[in-house]
């Protein structure tokens, strides 16, 4: 389903993270995503990166200000509709977050069984499209344990692609975006934006960030206590 484009995707409004167990340090964040915008941040560690993620998808409540979603402020969602709503974010996870028991496919599979209706068929369907988008030999098999780690970064594009989400989440790969990795996902999230996604893409590598080819409608940047914008760089 595309976002409604009179309606902003992500909204973080005057909002105040304090870090975990850090409550005397932060970051203020004051950013809205609108349908096809491409937001590039870049977050200063791993641990900001994963508090602004998790805090964008009503995982964590700020401590001050507002986070919505789609309209909708996570904290008024009830748990069932918020799971939803989950269902319409993708997200490369900076560290994959693969369930170890499970096999990499089930992994791919699971957010689309588990926040959807849509018929297997159909989903494993999509996904095998999506592997062939993103250089894979057909779909992952085996534990994510025992896969080539050089396929797990493509297998988490997969799963973030996946039923055409409203609000696109992209962590920082601890092995970058190489092997090829890089233009089939520019590729694949020039197509998100056309239909109406937004993008959240955090980069720690300087010139990928201030690189002038990607279509950044905002450049963020944390600098002391708050994400700041690039200036000169559109």
């Amino acid at each position: 389903m595309s976002a409604d484009r009179s309606t902003p995707v992500l909204q973080l409004d005057h909002v105040w993270l304090p870090l975990p167990d850090q409550h005397e340090v932060g970051v203020a964040v004051d950013v809205t995503l609108r349908a096809g915008d491409l937001v590039l941040v870049q977050p200063g560690d791993e641990q900001h990166e994963q508090l602004l993620a998790d805090v964008a998808c009503g995982l964590v409540p700020p401590e001050r200000g507002t986070v919505r979603f789609l309209g909708r402020a996570w904290p008024e969602v009830p748990p069932d509709q918020a799971n939803a709503l989950r269902g319409r974010i993708g997200h490369v996870l900076r560290r994959g977050a693969w369930i170890p028991h499970l096999s990499l496919l089930d992994n791919l599979l699971l957010p689309q069984l588990y926040h959807t209706r849509r018929p297997y068929a159909e989903i494993r369907a999509e996904a095998t499209r999506w592997a062939a988008w993103f250089g894979l030999a057909g779909l992952p098999t085996g534990q994510p344990g025992d896969v080539p780690s050089a396929i797990l970064p493509r297998a988490a594009c997969v799963r973030a692609f996946l039923g055409a989400p409203s609000l696109i989440v992209v962590g920082t790969l601890p092995g970058g975006l190489g092997d090829g990795l890089l233009v089939p996902l520019v590729n694949a999230l020039r197509v998100a934006r056309d239909r109406g996604a937004a993008v959240l893409w955090f980069l720690e590598d300087d010139d990928l960030y201030e690189d002038r080819s990607l279509p950044a409608t905002a450049r963020l940047r944390l600098l002391g206590d708050a994400l700041t914008p690039l200036e000169g760089v559109g």
